[in-house]
């Protein structure tokens, strides 16, 4: 007789199964970095692009310029300076709750994205019924003055999107 028959041994028992949920420890040190490199990323996109926009928003308004040195047509310079101006003012702000605005409603929302209002309510009157007018009077004062805020306007934004 086997001396190990006589002892009342149980069968083995296997552990129970791992549960994966609490995860360890290190799952969550590996979501939060995963998270921060993320983070970190889409932060450092954002400051690749913001000299950019101001860069082309300058570039543009100058290309509107140098067009009316050519031509001379102060009633084509209105049209294109309020197309820029909402173009460039679309791409700070989001362009949903901006699209649909217009008038002094539209200038008194891009002018929130500079420190002081760059644009006088007479501007903003010729700028935005100026382009629908068949032949708005115009003088070379008005339209000197629509260059130096539209210019100011550009020059004061900052490099990087608003949420105005």
């Amino acid at each position: 007789m086997n001396p190990a028959d006589s002892l009342p041994l149980r069968d083995i028992h296997l552990p129970d199964p791992v549960s994966w949920w609490p995860p360890a420890m290190g799952w969550w040190v590996l979501l939060l970095v995963s998270l921060i490199i993320i983070w970190a990323l889409i932060a450092f996109i954002k400051k690749l692009t913001r000299p950019v926009l101001k860069k082309s928003a300058k570039a543009e308004v100058a290309m509107v310029l140098n067009d009316y040195n050519n031509h001379q047509n102060q009633h084509l310079l209105i049209q294109q300076l309020s197309i820029t101006i909402k173009r460039i003012g679309i791409s700070y702000l989001r362009r949903n709750q901006t699209a649909g605005m217009s008038g002094f409603e539209w200038y008194a929302k891009i002018n929130q994205l500079v420190e002081k209002n760059q644009f006088s309510d007479d501007v903003i009157e010729l700028l935005s019924q100026g382009p629908y007018q068949k032949k708005p009077e115009l003088d070379d004062e008005i339209v000197n003055e629509i260059i130096n805020q539209t210019q100011r306007w550009v020059s004061a934004l900052s490099k990087e999107k608003a949420s105005v």
